[in-house]
């Protein structure tokens, strides 16, 4: 079997996700089509494997001739060069990352007889699904072999705009589950919590700080390490500047998973404010960070949000709110800071429900067995 992999880019730090598709799915016998592998961010990663990267300007530096300016997915002159890509190396199933980007490519998989399968994340399925165009473009999907979502609100969400109930399978994010609970000193006088993920609005950096401020002021001896960068960073370090927050809170900027997963292996509770954009109606699927967190057996303290609640089991693993209340999130922070039985209990729960739902090994199994690949 020969898979190709066709997503936007290589080597976002936010998409742990598609990297392991790329990389862990298929060894040894996976390609990838992308548009780009210029990032806006740094310690990118790449992929070993065949790649074709279909700008313009690398097209011509890989022999394929002139082709034309006018070079958008869809167009004809787009196609020549996939079509013999896809050929030479065999391929003989296509995996789509997010249902905006590989649309384009679902009549070549059919005019090659190549099975498609579209997975769907988060952005494609939230304010991309207000548009007209993309409400119409989705439903050309019912011809695709399937489309995988990562939550039942994007599920359901699918079938009410007309795509068939029976395409359309639910396969929750994967992520490498430790083999035993990782064991925490919960003796120590600081309780660190961590954040990771892009500033952005989806995110609402500013509400997290906020109800870590507010936490602060009750248990003082509380402490931050935020991951991540992105359009918001700057109103991140004048809240933080703003409300001296200096000493508490240490941002590290983006960084490689192995970073983060030490992070989290030295902190005692995980924190992220999720919410849909007000303004785009951008929305989460399933953050990966959490499933990360709960597999290094940190009590998540997150929001009543797409998919988290699917994966957080609020009083149980982890404590939820309702998006935008940081009031709310700021007690729930106290109490764990305050109890580290409570937080041993529920990193606990949190590992187990990684362990038995949300292992990259059981979200490997099914992807393979839907697209029929071994």
């Amino acid at each position: 079997m020969s898979l190709a992999v066709i997503a936007p880019q290589i080597g976002a730090l936010s998409e742990t996700f598609i990297r392991r598709h790329m990389e862990d799915l298929l060894p040894g016998n996976t390609v990838v089509v992308t548009s780009s592998n210029r990032l806006p961010y740094s310690g990118h990663w790449d992929v070993d494997c065949p790649k074709l990267i279909f700008n313009r300007f690398s097209l011509i530096e890989r022999g394929f001739g002139k082709i034309s300016k006018t070079f958008f997915p869809g167009y004809h002159t787009f196609y020549s060069p996939v079509k013999q890509f896809l050929c030479k190396q065999n391929v003989n199933v296509i995996l789509g990352e997010y249902l905006n980007y590989p649309i384009y490519w679902l009549p070549l998989a059919q005019k090659l007889g190549i099975p498609f399968f579209a997975h769907a994340h988060g952005m494609d399925v939230s304010i991309l699904l207000r548009q007209k165009k993309w409400q119409i473009e989705y439903l050309r999907y019912n011809q695709a072999d399937a489309i995988i979502t990562v939550n039942q609100v994007q599920r359901q969400r699918l079938i009410e705009l007309g795509l068939k109930t029976e395409k359309i399978h639910l396969i929750p994010y994967g992520v490498k589950v430790p083999f035993q609970p990782f064991v925490r000193n919960n003796q120590q006088e600081i309780i660190r919590c961590i954040a990771v993920g892009r500033m952005v609005a989806k995110k609402a950096p500013l509400l997290m700080l906020d109800a870590f401020r507010q936490a602060t002021e009750v248990y003082p001896d509380l402490h931050l390490d935020y991951v991540g960068t992105g359009p918001l960073f700057k109103s991140v370090q004048k809240f933080i500047q703003d409300w001296n927050l200096e000493q508490k809170v240490t941002l590290h900027g983006g960084q490689p998973n192995q970073v983060i997963l030490q992070l989290m292996k030295e902190a005692d509770i995980f924190v992220q404010h999720s919410i849909i954009d007000p303004e785009s109606g951008d929305e989460e699927g399933l953050p990966v960070a959490i499933l990360e967190a709960m597999a290094y057996s940190l009590p998540v303290v997150s929001t009543y949000h797409a998919g988290i609640p699917e994966a957080v089991k609020h009083g149980e693993t982890g404590l939820l709110v309702e998006e935008g209340n940081s009031k709310k999130m700021a007690e729930y922070l106290i109490t764990l800071a305050h109890d580290a039985h409570l937080r041993l209990q529920m990193g606990k729960a949190g590992w187990q429900i990684a362990q038995q739902h949300f292992s990259w090994k059981l979200q490997a199994e099914k992807l393979r067995h839907l697209m029929g690949i071994k």
